[in-house]
């Protein structure tokens, strides 16, 4: 598997390390356009700004910035740059790559807010596993797939432990039939979970006089 560190040296335009260095019968090096410097200074922003100006095709600019973006943890962008090459150019032969990055990206946005209110957070969780599981069901040959199955785990348990949340909500309130059944609702569609062995802990807690 190509780290994507490696594909992005791969996809980045070959750049002249010395502007100054010229042999006889060459022309100096032309000067660095601002989106190829915000892309070596791994300056995801600026990139971002000005993707879609510069030499090289549009497509190819795209990949470069959801790339840095993901590297520099601007996963937002990142999955904007990514959405944008795959609407444009969805039979591209980096397409796969595309929707590997927008899926680790997406992922990325969901790990990182995890102080939502609990309806969003189960929301957009369901919304990111249905994103992974098409794109391994639709890729199975992709080499990103191997990279991507793993993050069904953690997406399971934190929807359920929103779940749980909920559940504890309206135990807190004082209403125990809602509360029963979100934690029947855990135990029920996410088992193995740590917020499933919860789930069975605050139904016992329930019962109890």
């Amino acid at each position: 598997m190509v780290p994507i560190l490696a594909r992005l040296l791969l996809l980045v335009p070959v750049l002249w390390l010395g502007a100054c260095a010229t042999a006889p019968d060459q022309r100096p090096a032309m000067p660095e356009d601002e989106l190829t410097q915000a892309l070596r200074g791994g300056d995801c922003r600026a990139a971002f700004d000005r993707m879609d100006t510069g030499a090289g095709t549009q497509t190819d600019r795209r990949l470069q910035v959801s790339q840095i973006c993901l590297q520099t943890g601007d996963f937002a962008r990142a999955r904007r740059a990514a959405a944008a090459f795959l609407e444009d150019a969805p039979g591209h032969p980096d397409a796969d790559y595309a929707a590997y990055l927008h899926a680790l990206a997406g992922f990325g946005e969901w790990t990182r807010a995890s102080r939502v209110e609990p309806e969003v957070r189960i929301r957009e969780g369901r919304a990111m596993a249905r994103e992974i599981a098409n794109y391994l069901r639709d890729r199975p040959l992709s080499e990103y797939g191997d990279e991507l199955a793993p993050r069904m785990v953690p997406l399971r348990e934190g929807i359920a432990t929103a779940e749980l949340a909920l559940a504890d909500r309206a135990r807190q309130r004082g209403d125990r039939s809602q509360a029963r059944a979100r934690a029947e609702y855990v135990l029920q569609y996410y088992p193995r979970t740590q917020a499933a062995a919860d789930a069975a802990r605050m139904m016992m807690e329930m019962r109890e006089p």
